[in-house]
């Protein structure tokens, strides 16, 4: 009985996957190197404009002097005010002919006011 061929097969198998496993731990590289063309691409766009004769007084004006080159837009100023309000009563009702004692109760009124304003800062704010 000839063996041979299951014998290449399993090799082809493991060239198959080691050649996966390769794609795969390249993905991190790939996607940086594309990120960092990007990130090139959008700094040269920036500095054609800056200084070219396109972006005018009135230009650089509106992007409050400066046109910046990263931009997070996770930058924000918040401000949050908390209100919390809680009143409490006990008592007693008198007791009963039948039982001894009193039932007691106990009342409870709570509220909760919560006022949040959020901005939208300006790129390059220090904030």
């Amino acid at each position: 009985m000839n063996n041979k061929g299951q014998s290449i097969l399993s090799e082809y198998v493991m060239i198959f996957f080691v050649v996966i496993a390769a794609l795969v731990a390249m993905t991190t590289f790939v996607q940086r190197s594309l990120e960092a063309r990007v990130h090139d691409a959008r700094n040269y766009m920036i500095d054609s404009v800056i200084n070219s004769n396109v972006c005018d007084a009135n230009c650089v004006a509106a992007t409050g002097g400066a046109i910046g080159h990263e931009y997070e837009p996770y930058y924000a100023l918040m401000n949050s005010s908390v209100q919390q309000n809680e009143a409490e009563g006990l008592g007693e009702t008198p007791g009963n002919a039948k039982a001894i004692g009193a039932i007691y109760y106990k009342t409870g009124n709570e509220s909760a006011q919560t006022n949040s304003t959020s901005v939208q800062l300006a790129p390059g704010s220090a904030n």
